[in-house]
């Protein structure tokens, strides 16, 4: 889930490959839905004041309540942004944005980002965004000293100084005081619905890639009258990030969405995909599946295997990095003998931003127990990728902040228009069975494959699925089901 990379976004309109009631009364066996979940509670519209920022842009402040559930009472200020529609003769209202994470800021992507969208949507919509709270402008959490925490070090050596160390964030993100107990992705939802109106929108128009399509499957379920077209890019399964199916309690979010297993297959492409390019691949000599686990054994033996596996982990978010894996693979020592246990595995570490979300967002086993008995089943199934997955929420475990408001479903009330749904067919983040997932829990979601490599759709460029994204928004025209894109590079040209 981490901040996707934006490819320059295609005009060319390539055309993409596809395939050629009355409301029943639930029956009485059946349990009652649950009632909608609290909305924005009456809280006031902000006013927003435009002005002038850099270059092209226009700022703004909005005013939103802490709480929910004090509409009235302690105010917390967003920073917005936005690009205003350049025909607005055309213009057919703002389309909000938000670029991952959790933890990235919306205000500095935006600006980052604009100018590589396809000129019909900067012709017909504001391009708006803003960071979400917690984050950057908008009341970011107080964590002194959490940047420079130290490394977790192994939870198999040490298992207790690792999550202690692990803790370290946590405890100092406490000085945030009672705002982290209000940073779950329903109140972020909240604040976008009064961002909608203050913009003065009938509808919502919504782009969310990686985390931002969790915020947006909760906006369109908390509130799905007010939906008019929604882009989920790299998709999160939304039952897998918030409690799980039943019997997963002991899981954590990682492991419950299989991130390994997304992982492993696109490592497994890659060394298809190296061996069939021939010396365009500098790894692709004998077998590429091979060579790497004499790598890894070698790594195993020493203290190297989380090093090599950071290295491997960064490639697969972009299949432009992969030529400079290949490169640095070749370079490595391997043994051809089995691996030993990996004691030192690489366990990512997230920011404070990150964490002030996912961990009151998710549900993740506290007991260094369940940890324990997950990483030996899940280094069996996946000797590359488990034990990474299994620790990577690590950080959650204690963290000071709950919040009471946030959204664990239902995930399928009815609205106006569907979803699209984007999704490489393989992704080491957003794996594409936690896209189909999504489809199918939102009950509308229209699924779109792009045949490439990479954590979001846009790491690879499509001009099919460039053109698919601009006539779904401006005219509501959804791709048909089982569409594909071809994606316009490939990874060792």
């Amino acid at each position: 889930m981490k901040r996707v990379l934006l490819l320059a976004a295609l005009l060319l309109l390539t055309a993409c490959s596809a395939p050629q009631a009355a409301t029943v009364p639930a029956p009485a066996s059946k349990p009652a839905e649950a009632p909608p979940a609290m909305g924005t509670n009456g809280a006031a519209v902000p006013t927003l004041r435009w002005t002038s920022c850099h270059g092209q842009f226009q700022c703004a402040a909005a005013s939103v309540p802490l709480s929910y559930r004090a509409p009235k009472g302690t105010a917390i200020t967003l920073s917005v942004i936005r690009l205003p529609a350049s025909d607005p003769g055309r213009r057919l209202g703002s389309l909000f944005f938000n670029f991952g994470g959790p933890g990235t800021d919306g205000v500095g992507e935006l600006m980052r980002f604009a100018a590589r969208y396809p000129e019909e949507l900067r012709a017909r919509f504001d391009l708006v965004s803003f960071d979400p709270r917690g984050i950057g402008g908008s009341a970011p959490v107080s964590c002194p000293g959490a940047d420079h925490a130290p490394p977790a070090g192994s939870p198999l050596r040490q298992p207790d100084a690792f999550f202690a160390a692990s803790a370290a964030t946590g405890k100092a993100c406490a000085a945030s005081g009672a705002l982290l107990d209000h940073l779950s992705t329903a109140n972020v939802a909240r604040d976008l619905e009064l961002l909608r109106r203050a913009v003065g929108d009938a509808s919502l128009n919504f782009y969310g890639y990686s985390y931002g399509t969790y915020l947006g499957g909760t906006y369109a379920n908390l509130f799905p009258d007010e939906v008019r077209a929604m882009v989920l890019d790299g998709t999160l399964d939304l039952v897998a990030n918030a409690t799980g199916k039943p019997g997963q309690e002991k899981a954590p979010v990682d492991v419950r969405a299989d991130v390994a297993g997304a992982q492993q297959q696109e490592l497994d492409q890659f060394f298809a995909v190296c061996a069939a390019a021939g010396p365009k691949c500098a790894f692709s000599a004998g077998d590429p599946k091979q060579r790497f686990a004499g790598i890894f054994a070698h790594a195993s033996r020493g203290s190297g295997v989380a090093s090599l596996m950071k290295t491997v982990d960064s490639a697969l978010y972009q299949s432009g990095r992969w030529k400079r894996l290949a490169q640095t693979l070749a370079a490595m020592p391997s043994d051809p003998g089995a691996a030993a246990p990996v004691l030192d595995p690489y366990v990512p570490t997230h920011s404070p931003g990150f964490l002030a979300v996912q961990c009151v967002d998710s549900d993740n086993p506290s007991s260094i127990a369940d940890y324990t008995a997950l990483a030996a089943r899940e280094r069996t199934q996946q000797p590359y990728f488990g034990l990474s997955a299994v620790y990577s929420m690590a950080q959650c475990v204690g963290w000071p902040g709950h919040d009471e408001d946030r959204y664990t479903g239902p995930w399928n009330r009815v609205r106006k228009n569907p979803v699209l749904v984007l999704n490489n067919r393989f992704d080491p983040a957003t794996p594409l069975h936690n896209a189909e997932a999504t489809a199918a829990e939102l009950g509308d979601g229209r699924v779109l494959v792009v045949d490439g490599y990479g954590h979001t759709s846009l790491d690879v460029p499509s001009a099919c699925a460039s053109a698919a994204v601009v006539r779904y928004l401006a005219d509501l025209a959804a791709p048909a089901a089982g569409t594909t894109c071809a994606p316009d590079t490939i990874p060792f040209p």
